[in-house]
């Protein structure tokens, strides 16, 4: 009877064939040199956050409650959406009173998460929160999948970047400034955020 499969068979060809094709298309995303286009992206879309966030804060976010307007009229199913369930979430939110906090807030999030790529700092967790935010946008039908499902992939491949994404910032700056303050008023920090010239790997 014979084996139907053996992977301890496969040809050495095959497999550096596959480790090549690994290596290819983990490149972008390991590699040192491509920091300069993870920057040009971060720029771009930090630039666009910026200006969502500042623009609510001009048309008034900090004093009104227009995302509570918004969500009151997808709960009473006035407003079409994308994902029906979402009609339940936004009957919750403004049940709980939740709708003012979410307007108020929503337009230091955006600045938070342009800030974060602007400089390079936290780079990881401003990509995981501003995806979360535009996932928001889409569900809700305040988002295009056209405009905010772009700017979504963007925000996956800059988290997939992790390696590298932050090398050209102010992120090794910030770490050794976290340092010598913990360091001052005597606080102990985790070993990852303990600055030392191999903090930030380059590759």
């Amino acid at each position: 009877m014979m084996p139907i499969h053996d992977r301890t068979n496969a040809s050495p060809r095959a497999v550096s064939l596959l480790g090549r094709a690994r290596a290819i298309v983990t490149w972008p995303f390991t590699s040192r040199y491509t920091s300069p286009l993870w920057l040009a992206l971060r720029l771009y879309i930090g630039w666009i956050w910026l200006q969502f966030g500042w623009r609510k804060i001009e048309t008034g976010w900090l004093t009104a409650d227009p995302m509570g307007d918004v969500l009151k009229q997808i709960a009473k199913g006035n407003l079409p959406v994308p994902w029906a369930p979402f009609r339940g979430f936004a009957a919750f939110l403004v049940d709980a009173g939740l709708t003012p906090l979410l307007s108020h807030s929503m337009p230091f999030m955006e600045i938070a998460v342009a800030l974060s790529f602007i400089s390079g700092i936290l780079v990881v967790p401003a990509a995981i929160g501003g995806a979360l935010l535009l996932v928001n946008f889409i569900l809700s039908g305040i988002g295009t999948l056209a405009f905010d499902g772009r700017l979504l992939v963007g925000h996956v491949l800059l988290a997939l970047a992790f390696p590298v994404v932050g090398l050209i910032g102010f992120e090794r700056l910030a770490l050794r400034v976290l340092n010598i303050m913990a360091a001052r008023l005597h606080i102990p920090l985790p070993a990852r955020l303990r600055y030392t010239p191999q903090t930030v790997r380059s590759r």
